[in-house]
């Protein structure tokens, strides 16, 4: 490798211990190691400061938050802290595999247009409480992919991304007025006039837990999501075409939180999305039926 560029790892903790040593030694195990981790604790009152500053090399800072702030504001500030090139971001409870960062780097130098891309991700699977690999998340692009993150959702864990410094500083700082969509809002201003790459092989591991917000705030979740493609549709003038692509998206997504709201018997919120976003309904019976196949398809394995 003809540069090893300095990587900025952000983890944001709360109140995280239950995985946290897991994910602190994917990044110290690392094969790459011109990385610094930057450790904001947002006043976490477990043994997340003890874990941490428990591992005794000189690359981890950690910082505990003046105030507790949501995840957003705690990630600027983290940032602040930041001395990389670039920057990437590990949640507490998932893992990153040892040669990932090393890969990353490897992979931009060979890439045609390696002076273009503000953005690389890995692969990601789903692993359960344990640490078992249960799924693969197959979605993988490189290139100008800004449409087809609209067009597919969000495919980019933040975990497995590690974004161009020079250009988070161009499109601006984490929107901390989103709780849920932050993640998506990010990785649509890097993709918009830069290139990602895609390491195609599966380097991160995403924890599925009760805790995640996909699974303990469905609700809020999906209306943030819905109202913050509202706005971004409107804001950049989006094509009919493109707002017919995530009225498709929105429709899938729509059905997903009718069947988690049933299944956690969240009848209140269930009736006020249906209400409030009744347009989506109109795939409802399309979207179950493809559900159940794969479910079908899934169990037959």
């Amino acid at each position: 490798m003809s540069k090893m560029p300095l990587v900025s790892v952000v983890m944001n903790c709360y109140n995280s211990d239950t995985y946290l040593e897991v994910a602190l030694k994917s990044v110290l195990h690392q094969s790459y190691e011109n990385w610094e981790l930057i450790f904001w604790d947002n006043q976490s009152s477990d043994n997340s400061a003890k874990i941490t500053q428990s591992f005794n090399d000189s690359r981890i800072k950690y910082y505990y938050s003046p105030s507790h702030t949501p995840l957003g504001e705690a990630r600027n500030l983290a940032i602040e802290k930041t001395q990389g090139e670039w920057v990437a971001f590990l949640d507490c409870d998932d893992i990153w595999d040892k040669d990932k960062l090393k890969d990353a780097f490897n992979s931009l130098q060979e890439y045609p247009l390696k002076n273009e891309v503000a953005l690389i991700y890995s692969k990601t699977q789903y692993i359960d409480e344990e640490g078992k690999v249960f799924q693969l998340f197959k979605e993988s692009y490189s290139g100008r992919i800004h449409d087809l993150l609209l067009k597919k959702g969000d495919f980019i864990f933040i975990s497995s991304a590690i974004f161009k410094k020079s250009v988070l500083s161009e499109v601006g700082k984490i929107d901390s007025s989103l709780h849920y969509a932050e993640d998506y809002d990010l990785v649509l201003k890097f993709s918009r006039n830069y290139e990602c790459l895609c390491i195609e092989k599966y380097q991160t591991s995403y924890r599925v837990h009760s805790n995640n917000l996909t699974n303990s705030k469905v609700y809020e979740y999906d209306i943030e999501n819905f109202e913050f493609l509202k706005r971004y549709a409107k804001e950049n003038n989006l094509s009919r075409a493109m707002l017919f692509s995530i009225y498709i998206k929105n429709s899938e997504r729509m059905t997903a939180s009718i069947v988690k709201l049933i299944l956690k018997k969240e009848y209140r919120n269930l009736k006020k999305m249906i209400i409030s976003y009744s347009q989506y309904l109109v795939l409802f019976p399309f979207y179950i039926g493809v559900f159940l196949f794969r479910f079908l398809k899934k169990d037959k394995k």
